[in-house]
């Protein structure tokens, strides 16, 4: 039995999900969505179509998910539900924080400090004291929970200072590197 926690994104709203597959082989979930439980009766139809009850009612889930960018945070998708097409961004919880990390100290202009959003270790740094940067550009891989996490530059800039070497253990909020 797995729980497994996202963020979903409608707009500029933020919802809490919990799905709990504890009866997975037969597509039986348990699906927590901001404090309200659904029991979801699930399969994926040859069709790649998702058909599921929910509270008594049938529903059949189309899922487009190739608007997706190369950004690994990036959990965009489309959901088509009888005719109506949701976007939405699904996060996985931990992604949400990475991702949040990566823009938390945004500004158009000035210093951007950059920090390790959970305890981790820094693998690598993508880039040198002196290098200039583009937005979205990878600048530190930080391994957190046993997987590669990558930081992006969250505006053009030059890299002032790297504040740790690689190989190094971080705490949440140790601060990695600053752009300017």
């Amino acid at each position: 039995m797995v729980k497994m926690k996202f963020v979903a994104i409608v707009g500029q709203q933020e919802h809490r999900v919990t799905v709990d597959d504890h009866d997975k082989e037969d597509g039986i979930y348990s699906v927590e969505l901001d404090g309200r439980v659904y029991r979801v009766d699930a399969k994926t139809m040859p069709s790649q179509v998702i058909s599921a009850l929910i509270e008594n009612k049938s529903y059949d889930i189309d899922l487009d998910d190739r608007d997706q960018s190369n950004d690994p945070l990036d959990g965009r998708l489309a959901v088509r539900v009888r005719g109506r097409v949701v976007r939405l961004e699904m996060l996985e919880h931990r992604r949400k924080k990475m991702k949040d990390a990566a823009t938390a100290h945004f500004v158009h202009s000035g210093t951007v400090q950059i920090t390790s959003p959970m305890p981790g270790k820094i693998l690598r740094y993508l880039v040198k004291v002196g290098q200039a940067v583009k937005k979205g550009e990878g600048l530190v891989v930080v391994e957190a929970m046993k997987m590669e996490n990558e930081l992006q530059a969250p505006k053009d800039g030059v890299v002032k200072a790297i504040s740790s070497a690689p190989g190094t253990a971080v705490d949440g909020g140790t601060l990695l590197l600053v752009i300017e």
